[in-house]
This record gives structure tokens, sequence and C-alpha cells, in this order.
């Protein structure tokens, strides 16, 4: 590689940065491990990355992911020991070592490069959490310039904790590119902790990059480190002053549960997501929900989501509480009786992280009613009351039917006794008397009366209203011609008689 004077003053900043980042120890996991491997004597004739074995600023470059105490004079090393409230530096470091008389070929620029990087979000103290940094790029190569090939190159630095669930977190806008270009200083985006990575560059962060360590430089980014503690309670009441974890309900009572949710750590949570999971038993009541935070001290009633996509309520600072309070019914009729309903309520934050807690309704036994015996068909058809009609019905129609018989037999005593019995002891050819006006009965409304029944024996009807019978001659042989009648008087509608047999 031909080194120029106005790389001078890089060669000084590598220099400097190399006095910081200290001799290597070890080489840590990087890869590939069978990529082939060059030297500021003799660098690649194509561009590659980071396969210099004997940098003057870095060491061996495919060590090129380290890290080390922010703010301070240490150097940048393979490994380190977090500790919660502290802030650490990561340094990626870049090379694309094509030599310089390979670019204006073009077989000694990169394409396509780009940079990824990713951090463990919690270390546990029997945890060793892997800082990674990964440099992809695409390059032809003198011996098959028609085909472009993709390369790939990765290396790691390791964190460990004496603090179990120590938490690491991306310090926003820290991720800057150094070089000696016009791209010097830029922030990078968010991108650089996705797979895929964000591009790089000399002048710009377009991707293209020449060779020569003239064209190399570096990304630093900070990590906080933080310890994560928090606490959730749930609880229940039927009346919503005793609390407890469990209760014991009828179906149709109300259940009010109180969930309070503290950050007691050193960081901030972001995304605090509320979410309820129940029995099916449980009826979350409408518009009951009402969350208390330090932003709605009165409490705010949101909508009915927490069981369904759940309730985010943003960020929750150190030492921030937050409390929802909501009802639910045990559902009313047999299908929880006797049960015990579990109701769950989780929170998530920091994207990761999560908790949860559980309450029991215990719903009492449901007493059935003894059902009454199986009452007979025939009974059940026809009840008392039907019987009782039909008897009156039956009894009303027998009595229309004797007094039909009884008029009729009325009827023709009383015919009898006006028109006689025989022709020769006819009372009304001697001494004609003022027939009684006969007195028609009224037609029963009751229907044709059934047969008179065998058992039943009818007595002879009295004739209240018959006439007074003439008194019969002592000897019908020879009659006393009887006193002459005074003519009777003429009634003022006289129906007239019925006209008797000569005889």
């Amino acid at each position: 590689m031909k080194f120029k004077k106005p790389i001078l003053a890089l060669v000084s900043l590598v220099a400097i940065v190399a006095s910081a980042i200290g001799p290597t120890l070890r080489v840590a996991a990087w890869g590939p491990e069978n990529r082939p491997t060059y030297t500021n004597e003799k660098p690649a004739d194509y561009a590659t990355f980071n396969s210099i074995t004997n940098n003057v600023a870095v060491g061996d470059e495919r060590n090129f992911v380290r890290i080390r105490e922010a703010g301070t004079e240490q150097n940048f090393g393979d490994e380190i020991q977090v500790v919660p409230g502290h802030e650490y530096e990561v340094y990626i470091y870049y090379h694309n070592n094509a030599a310089t008389d390979t670019n204006a070929s073009g077989y000694g620029v990169a394409t396509n490069v780009q940079v990824a990087s990713a951090y463990p979000t919690v270390v546990n103290t029997n945890e060793r959490g892997m800082v990674s940094g990964i440099i992809s790029w695409s390059y032809v190569t003198p011996e098959d310039p028609n085909n472009a090939k993709e390369g790939k190159v990765w290396d790691e630095a390791y964190v460990t904790s004496a603090t179990d669930g120590t938490v690491l977190r991306y310090k926003t806008g820290t991720a800057i590119i150094h070089n000696s270009g016009k791209a010097n200083g830029s922030v990078l985006p968010d991108d650089l902790f996705t797979d895929g990575g964000t591009p790089i560059g000399f002048n710009k962060l377009t991707g293209t990059l020449p060779g020569c360590a003239e064209y190399s430089g570096h990304i630093t980014y900070t990590l906080v480190a933080e310890k994560v503690e928090s606490t959730l309670d749930k609880m229940v009441s039927l009346d919503g002053e005793n609390w407890s974890n469990e209760v014991t309900a009828k179906p149709g009572d109300f259940v009010t549960y109180k969930v309070v949710f503290k950050n007691t750590g050193n960081t901030n949570f972001t995304n605090v997501i509320f979410k309820d999971a129940h029995d099916e038993d449980l009826l979350l009541r409408d518009g009951s929900i009402k969350v208390y935070d330090v932003n709605n001290v009165d409490g705010k009633t949101i909508d009915n989501i927490l069981d369904i996509s759940g309730y985010n309520v943003g960020d929750v600072r150190a030492g921030a509480l937050v409390q929802i309070i909501y009802q639910m019914q045990v559902r009313e009729g047999t299908s929880a009786c006797g049960r015990g309903l579990k109701n769950t309520i989780s929170v998530a934050y920091n994207s990761k992280d999560q908790q949860s807690d559980s309450t029991i309704v215990n719903v009492e036994e449901c007493t059935t009613p003894t059902p009454p015996p199986e009452t007979p068909k025939e009974i059940v058809e026809t009840g008392p009351l039907e019987i009782t009609m039909a008897a009156i019905v039956a009894l009303g129609i027998a009595a229309g039917g004797f007094y039909l018989i009884r008029t009729r037999r009325t009827l023709k005593a009383v015919k009898s006794t006006v028109v006689g019995e025989s022709k020769a002891a006819n009372p009304f050819d001697a001494e004609p008397a003022t027939p009684a006006e006969p007195i028609t009965p009224a037609e029963p409304a009751a229907p044709e009366a059934p047969a008179e029944p065998a058992s039943v024996e009818p007595q002879e009807p009295v004739v209240p209203f018959a006439p007074e019978a003439p008194i019969a001659p002592v000897d019908p042989q020879a009659p006393v011609a009887p006193e002459a009648p005074e003519a009777p008087a003429e009634p003022e509608n006289p129906e007239t008689p019925e006209t008797p047999e000569a005889n």
C-alpha cells in the first residue's frame, strides 16, 4: 500500500486512537475464521474489510469491536463488567484493505457498505452478554470482474455484571462516525441496531468506500447500565375497601380489581403496557376502567381495551407508580357455580421485560331446586278447575232436561184437566167454567237434554198452577142439572180458548 503526504494527519489520528485501544490480549470471536488475511506491507487487490493482522493503530483488525467505561482513560478491551448507573462506550473499527492503486480500476472500491451492531438488553450475574459488530459490502475481483460478490465480517466484545438483572440501554444520538472525510461526526440512525445495519461512507453516508487507510474510520456509541426493579400487585374486593388475593362471590355479583405498579429501579421504563386476561365467566363492566398516574391524579377513564389489546400508559419514570381500578361481574346462571375464576394482569415495558400477578374469585355452590313429582297425564290435561266446570255443565244439562220433561208433563196434565179424559164426563158441557189463562213456559237456554238416566226414577211433578177440578156428579146415570152460572166478565184481551172436541 502506498501512502501519500495528505494522509499523514490521519496516521497521527490513528496513532492516538491506538494508544487508547491499547494492546490486544487475545482475538475475540471474530469471523469468518477462514477468510484471507493481509498485512500493511501486502494489502489486498480487491475490496475486503478488517483482515490486516498488523495494523499500526489497532493491531489485528479482525478484533475490531471493543468496549470501555465512558468518560474514563481506560483502554478499549474485549470484555468489561458493567455497573448500574455507569455508561459504557462501544468502539467499532472499519478499514477497506484494498491497495490504493486498485481504486482507479474499481476493484478496490467497496459498494453497499453497511455496519450493524447489537447488544444485550439485560445482563444477569451468570451470563456473558455479547456486543457485536457486523460489516457487509459488495465487491468484484480481478479474476472474476463480471460477477459481484458479497462480503461480511464480524466480531464481538463481552459484558458481565455483579448485579442480577442489569439492563443496558442505548443512549439516543450517541452513535457517531469518525473519519477524515466530510462525513466525520455524523450521527448514525437507529438502523445501526437492525439486522441490515446502516450505510457508511467517507464524505457521504452512501455505502461507497475506497480502499486504503486514509478512508478508514470507526464508530462509537454509548450504552447506559441500569438496574430495573419494579413491583406489581393485583388485589380484588367485593366492596371496594377490603382488598385481598381471593374473595367469595355469587353469580351476578360485581367484584372490583386494583392493580398497583411501581418503578423501584434507577431507570425510566418506556412503553409500559398493561393487559388483563380472565376467566370467561368474568365480564368486564363497561366504562369501569380508571387509570391513576402522575399525569392523571384524579383518574382517567379509558376504553374497554384492557382485556383485548391492552393499554399503554407510556413512560414510567424511576420511583413513579401507576394504579388501575376496574370492575367485573360474575356471569349469572350456573356456569360459574363452585368454580375459582382466575384473573391475571401483566405489564410489559422497555419492549421486552414483563411481570404478572393474579387473583381468584371463588363462586359459591348453587343450590338446584328439587323438581315437583311428575303429575299424571290425565290431571295435567284436565286439572281440578276443568273437572269442576265439567261437573257444573253436566249438572246444568241434566237440570235443564229434567225441567223440560217436568214442564211437558205439567202441560199435558193441564190439557187433560181442561179437555177431559173422556167424552162422557166433560164438565164443560154441563157447566162451563172460566178457564185459567194457560202459562206457556219459556224454552230453556240449555241445549237438548240427553236421554234420561235409567237409574233415576222421576217423580210425578206437582202442578202448582192447575185449575180447580169440577165436582163430579154423584150418579152419572141420572145427572142433576146445575144452576145456570152467571155470565163471566169478558177479559180485556181474551185469548180464544181451545175448542173442546165434540161429544
